[in-house]
């Protein structure tokens, strides 16, 4: 009975209500006389706001994606005024109280979703974009190719794009929540020029990494004819490498060490072959390449300079083929081809040295030296919403010193990963990866049979969710978690019964949850911002406790560190070709590499995690730059100052190999880093290239070390020059150039002798007040492709490539010998790296 007398009353009262407000005019009713020009929704509701004292209530990124046409009203009530306005668009308003509040219609809108492939072989293609130019909004795939996008009811015409491929372009009615798979043709001929006429959303120039193909590493200058990933990034604007033939990458005033160098999101520990002179990646095994070195977006820890994603290649799912190639410096060959056509597919690579076989001399290593290295993966698509992958590689040196001494190491990881699509918005990869490096040095002796050998090695478990939300065409969203346990070696001694110079081992389990959201305000503004909340526990092995027997007891120090990393990006468009942004990461790393002094051409440094002695680095990173695109061209010029604590770097003259006491030997203390970046780059045309100039420094301050004075990191390169060319004569035969100038990098040089015993006895004075002489180095190729018809449905595609590395036989050093022979005049002499080398190669695709 109370409910019904309830019920009448609240009738009563809003009938009431109801025939009082007909009584009075509402704010909708109000006549509205307004010239709307074209421009975005915001600007015509801020004008409204403004010309009329009305108070409009919505989420900031609602209204941001849409734009409208020019409109004229006259006397027209404000409620017609806002239909006509918001025509088209997902949203719809309400009056409560005196506030329009504007929201999301959600009958009104509907999501489109799916993949974008490459139609000869069916790989996914990483950044490609879809874009709708009626409604000026679009998306770009990610780094599994896939995309989402939330628009209105309606039918409109869709452009698929991607750079080296045909646009499709394809008209939608939507009705309902639509999958979309597309498939993009590569270009068969090229342009001379291609003009872009729409503003695409997110614009490239918006983009925070830098993303390359294989494609684009093709058309590179290498060494010896070897494609090389690691290379081709040292020919980039602010990578630097610090030696002829290294592979150790500078990033911003960063150390090698502080690089996340991932394959198929396994962490690579060293990616070396021949102690630099080949990296571990396969160029027929690649899909694509990313690097951030200025935003780094908070799904990626553990590392203070930058990251580098290499996501392996698929295999062709639709066809079967055979790849491969011949070098001066190695022999690959791979096979791939569909498990089940247009769903799954598999590519299997090997690669192998041919030192051996040329009998090619290098003053580092013997050349019956060999390495080799195996990629393979599998792929399946088990419905619509759900697919696995299965990636493994492996690789290993067998160096050989003159004295026919060993040093083998290698990486190992697999990974397994699984791609779920809750609903067309909600996207999810999850993934079990296994990593193992290991590292083997014989060590001297007399004897064969008292030789011994030094081990040191890293091994890795992960689990990891990565969730992507496409909440809206302007406000997307990552989170996610991950935990990784890590089983450090630093170095033991194997074949001896001894232990007592190992280095204490530890045990550590990393983990992190992350949030991260992109948001586009106005189509000018767009706001990158991500937290990362990193836990880090380790567990050091105790050399040092023994029983009253005189037993060592296993016993462990423990220690837990708990860190926010903060990081942030605010982009502003000053038109669709002119970029302004700024950058703050926050960022720490729990595991730090040991090295020596002169950091090139050495495989032996272990890595050690953060510990009850030593506490793990941060860095904060502040940048800015500009960036703009007109037609033809790209241009940017970039700033950034690093700050960097608890920088690790050895006592002077600290022996690595069997030295239990290494970690006492560490020294901490900061590292200022700053730098500016500049670059021009012409994109089309038959000739093509980039100019790029980068000043920077790199100092570090460690009470112990240089008497606690501040002094040039070893990798301090105040000037770097590079130019690169690329001439297109016809789709058959090109031509490319690459010349590259540099100050030379910091070291220690004795500033005098005493004898003691008969030997040499150097005398030092400052860490790192010399420098090597400046490098340079210009390196030529061409390459001619063709093809040869071998029937109806198969061709041979082949290239050969002729080039000269060192075009004028520059004497470019590679580190300093000291001897300690007291008979000799000379204490210490350069030795230098390779002179002019011209050399051949030849690729084939079946």
């Amino acid at each position: 009975m109370l409910y019904k007398v309830f019920a009448l009353l609240l009738f009563v009262c809003l009938s009431h209500t109801g025939r009082v407000y007909a009584q009075k005019r509402t704010i909708l009713e109000r006549p509205v006389s307004i010239n709307l020009k074209k421009g975005s929704l915001v600007s015509v509701l801020a004008k409204l706001q403004t010309d009329y004292a009305i108070t409009f209530s919505y989420e900031s990124d609602l209204p941001g994606a849409y734009q409208i046409t020019e409109m004229n009203f006259v006397n027209a009530p404000l409620a017609s005024v806002l239909k006509k306005v918001f025509k088209g668009t997902s949203l719809t308003f309400n009056l409560i109280g005196n506030n329009i509040v504007i929201t999301k219609s959600k009958s009104n809108s509907c999501t489109i979703h799916g993949h974008i492939r490459n139609q000869e072989d069916g790989e996914e293609l990483i950044g490609a974009t879809l874009f709708i130019p009626k409604l000026k909004v679009g998306v770009v795939t990610n780094q599994y190719g896939f995309y989402s996008l939330t628009i209105p009811k309606g039918s409109y015409e869709v452009l698929i794009s991607n750079l080296g491929y045909e646009t499709e372009r394809k008209t939608l009615h939507l009705t309902e929540n639509t999958e979309l798979e597309a498939e993009l043709s590569a270009q068969t001929n090229s342009l001379p020029e291609v003009e872009i006429t729409q503003t695409v959303t997110p614009n490239p120039i918006l983009q925070n990494q830098q993303s390359y193909s294989p494609a684009a590493l093709e058309m590179k200058t290498y060494y010896a004819g070897e494609t090389d990933v690691i290379k081709a990034l040292q020919m980039q604007n602010g990578i630097k490498s610090i030696s002829e033939g290294s592979s150790g990458l500078f990033i911003r005033g960063g150390n090698s060490d502080q690089n996340l160098i991932l394959l198929d999101e396994a962490v690579v520990y060293n990616p070396s072959h021949l102690y630099g002179l080949v990296s571990v990646f396969n160029p027929d095994a690649i899909n694509n390449i990313q690097v951030y070195k200025d935003y780094i977006p908070a799904n990626f820890g553990g590392r203070l300079s930058s990251v580098i994603v290499n996501r392996m290649a698929e295999g062709n799912n639709k066809e079967f083929h055979i790849n491969g190639g011949i070098n001066m410096l190695s022999a690959r060959i791979s096979a791939e081809g569909p498990i089940v056509k247009d769903k799954g597919s598999f590519i299997f690579a090997v690669r192998r040295s041919l030192l051996d076989v040329f009998r090619s001399k290098f003053k580092l290593f013997n050349p019956n030296s060999i390495y080799y290295d195996i990629n393979a993966k599998a792929n399946y698509r088990i419905n619509k919403n759900n697919s696995v992958f299965y990636s493994v590689y492996a690789g290993q040196d067998r160096l050989l010193s003159e004295n026919s001494f060993r040093n083998d190491w290698g990486n190992l990881t697999s990974t397994l990963r699984w791609n779920h699509i809750f609903n067309s918005r909600l996207f999810m990869n999850a993934s079990a990866i296994y990593s193992n490096y290991s590292n083997l040095l014989d060590l001297n002796s007399d004897t064969l049979s008292q030789k011994s050998q030094w081990s040191t090695g890293v091994r890795d478990l992960t689990v990891k969710a990565d969730y992507t939300f496409y909440n809206t065409p302007v406000n997307l969203i990552k989170f996610g978690i991950s935990t990784t346990y890590h089983q450090f070696t630093p170095g033991q001694t194997k074949n001896k019964e001894s232990n007592e110079f190992n280095i204490a081992k530890d045990k550590s389990v990393e983990s992190a949850v992350y949030y991260n959201q992109e948001i586009s305000f106005d189509n000018s503004f767009t706001l990158n911002y991500g937290l990362r909340l990193g836990l880090f526990q380790n567990a050091e092995e105790r050399l040092d406790i023994f029983d009253q027997q005189g037993n060592r007891v296993k016993q462990n120090d423990y220690k837990t560190f708990i860190n926010p990393e903060p990081r942030v990006n605010l982009s502003y468009l000053l038109n669709d070709k002119k970029r302004l942004f700024i950058t703050y990461n926050r960022s720490f790393q729990y595991l730090q590499l040991i090295q020596n002094s002169t950091l090139a051409f050495s495989s032996l440094e272990p890595w050690v995690p953060a510990s009850a002695t030593i506490a793990p680095q941060r860095s904060d990173l502040f940048s800015a730059g500009y960036n703009y695109s007109p037609d033809g061209f790209f241009f940017s010029l970039s700033g950034y100052y690093k700050k960097l604590h608890n920088q690790l770097d050895l006592t002077g003259h600290a022996q690595i190999i069997q030295n239990p006491d290494i970690r006492n030997q560490l020294k901490a203390g900061k590292s200022d880093v700053y730098g500016v970046e500049a670059e021009i780059t012409k994109t089309t045309g038959k000739l093509t290239g980039s100019l790029a100039y980068t000043y920077s420094r790199a100092f570090r301050t460690i009470q112990g070390i240089n008497d606690g004075n501040r002094f040039a990191a070893n990798y301090d390169i105040p000037h770097e020059l590079k130019l690169s060319a690329s001439y297109l004569f016809n789709t058959k035969f090109s031509v490319q150039a690459f010349f590259t100038y540099s100050t030379g990098r910091p070291l220690t040089l004795p500033v005098g002798y005493y004898q003691h015993d008969g030997i040499n006895v150097p005398i030092y004075e400052g860490r790192n007040t010399s420098r090597f002489p400046d490098f340079s180095r210009m390196d030529v190729s061409g390459q001619y492709h063709f093809q040869t018809r071998l029937s109806k449905k198969r061709a041979l595609s082949s290239t050969i490539s002729v080039g000269i590395y060192n075009l004028y036989d520059r004497k470019n050093p590679l580190y300093y010998h000291l001897t300690t022979d007291s008979s000799i005049d000379q204490k210490s002499s350069l030795e230098y790296a390779f002179g002019v080398s011209p050399w051949v190669s030849y690729s084939f695709k079946l």
